[in-house]
Order: C-alpha cells, then structure tokens, then sequence
C-alpha cells in the first residue's frame, strides 16, 4: 500500500497547541510511515542603537536563544525517534508564516500539521495569524489543530 503522506512538516512555537499538533502529527506518520519535519522559525528583533557592549550582549542573548531552540527540538524528536519514525529537525530565521511555507515547498511536503491559538477579533487583527496565513499560501494542505481547552 502507498503511503498518503511521504512528508510532514510539523511548526513549532513550543506552545500547548504546538504540542497538540505535534502529538497528532506523530500518529499521523505512523499510520503513514511518513517523515516529520519538525521547524521552527526563530525570528530575531531588530538591533536598535547598540553600543559596543549591549550589542555583544545581545547576540549572546539571541545565540542563547537558538542553542535553547536546538535543544527543545531535539528533546521533542527524540521520542518518536526511539520509536523508529523519521524525524528531521530545521531551524529557520524570519517571517514565520514566509519560511514555513518556503520551508514545505523546498522539502516537497505532502502536508503541514500546525497548533493555532485561536484568537479571534481584536487580537487576530493586531497579531495577525501565522496559521492563517500559512493555510492560504501553503503549497500542500494544512491540518490545524485549535489548542487545548
């Protein structure tokens, strides 16, 4: 039988729905026998009128930052894993929604399995969606899971 799904890429933002996405991506590869691809974009806020010293101090906060990212991820792949599924982890620098839907192109993705917080209203318009607008430019379809109650 053919797989559905050769390639999932799964977005993280290490939140409670991330998670839940990230669970339901896991039993949606092993009924597929897909890859996972698990990313997350880290996006690093403008230097603004550093001097010598906080800007040595800052890119040590930002490199923090990542090597924090790097773990998380890796503690996150490590079970699926040990359980025998294929599980790539990719970091990505800059507008979320932009390198994830680069990031499903580059890598051919039969599907993307993604957290959304939910927001409505006020906070939708000021925040904006990652989700939402990954689902309108995606190259493939999009799985998203609402977090939990």
């Amino acid at each position: 039988m053919e797989p559905v799904f050769y390639r999932i890429v799964v977005p993280t933002d290490f939140s409670r729905c991330a998670e839940s996405a990230w669970a339901l991506a896991q039993r949606v590869a092993a009924a597929s026998g897909s890859e996972m691809i698990l990313a997350h974009v880290f996006t690093e806020a403008p230097h603004w009128s550093e001097g010598k010293v906080s800007m040595e101090h800052t890119r040590q906060l930002f490199e923090a930052g990542r090597q924090w990212v790097r773990t998380k991820l890796e503690e996150w792949a490590e079970h699926p894993r040990a359980a025998g599924r294929n599980v790539r982890t990719v970091i990505r620098e800059g507008a979320p929604h932009q390198e994830l839907v680069a990031l499903a192109t580059d890598e051919r993705a039969d599907l993307i399995v993604i957290g959304t917080h939910g927001r409505g209203g006020l906070n939708r318009a000021l925040l904006g969606s990652v989700t939402d607008r990954i689902v309108r430019l995606a190259p493939c379809p999009v799985l998203t899971v609402r977090e939990p109650e």
